[in-house]
């Protein structure tokens, strides 16, 4: 009984506690991409456009609008695997069709 309370306890103090994280350990240099910038992968749920926007050209990604580029925005396609790196987006893979 007192070892479970006790892993229980480490438990969440584990979780209160800061990780140290992967931040620089992926050995890309400090000009390859931001630390704080997420990588985004998935596939595209939908394609959106909204001219009220200065950037009118989204994908939706998971419930999650993302803002895109023309050109990648005419080439990406509804069921296509994508990722973005922080300055880039790329097709993975295309969807089956």
């Amino acid at each position: 009984m007192l070892k479970v309370l006790a892993v229980m306890l480490l438990l969440a103090v584990a979780q209160i506690l800061p990780s140290c994280g992967d931040k620089g350990s992926s050995g890309t240099s400090s000009g390859e991409q931001a630390s704080n910038a997420p990588v985004v992968i998935g596939w595209v749920d939908e394609k959106r456009t909204h001219i009220s926007e200065t950037i009118p050209y989204f994908v939706v990604i998971n419930s999650v609008e993302y803002a895109v580029s023309y050109e990648f925005w005419k080439d990406v396609r509804v069921g296509d695997l994508v990722k973005n790196d922080g300055q880039k987006w790329t097709i993975v893979r295309k969807a089956a069709r």
